[in-house]
């Protein structure tokens, strides 16, 4: 068995001290824990892909929803039929009592030639969708968050648990003024 030099116990030693030292100075105090995302703005990241010819992929349409640490994670699949000429955008917004809403709308997409007429379609004999993939971080303590589209109510989810809930909604979603 070899010895240790000297140099290297008193090394550790000071290393030690030096260490317990700077902690002590610390006050021993962690970095404080994230307290979750602001209730009055969640945070939200949207990713859309369209407007294409509609594509109806299986299990396209649900929203998940499960804790994690100081917050619930939210994510959302849908693809959304609209009208041609629109776009879909969405956004998190914080209601009374802990409600939060997912608004999902479509707006004019703005595409217009200089003289101000729309220009041409290249979607013109389909129907028109746009698949949207949104993430959002809700408080723990909200008590339940809808889904709406145009104003119209797909699903509503309760606070009722930690765990991992999944939920299907229609696919495609239909954001027409038609029925169907």
């Amino acid at each position: 068995m070899k010895k240790l030099p000297t140099a290297v116990l008193a090394a550790f030693a000071v290393g030690l001290v030096v260490g317990a030292t700077a902690w002590a100075g610390f006050g021993g105090a962690v970095a404080p824990t994230d307290s979750g995302p602001d209730p009055e703005s969640p945070p939200y990241s949207l990713s859309t892909a369209g407007g294409n010819c509609l594509d109806v992929r299986a299990h396209a349409g649900w929203v998940h929803e499960v804790a994690v640490g100081d917050s619930f994670a939210v994510t959302l699949n849908a693809t959304v039929v609209h009208e041609r000429g629109q776009t879909v955008e969405a956004e998190v917004n914080r209601g009374v009592a802990g409600r939060y809403r997912i608004d999902l709308r479509t707006v004019a997409d703005g595409r217009e030639s200089a003289n101000g007429t729309a220009k041409k379609s290249p979607l013109e004999g389909c129907r028109v969708a746009t698949d949207l993939r949104l993430a959002a971080s809700l408080p723990t303590d909200y008590s339940d968050f809808e889904i709406a589209v145009n104003g119209r109510t797909l699903l509503t989810v309760e606070n009722e648990d930690t765990a991992a809930d999944l939920y299907q909604f229609p696919n495609p979603v239909n954001a027409t003024n038609s029925p169907n």
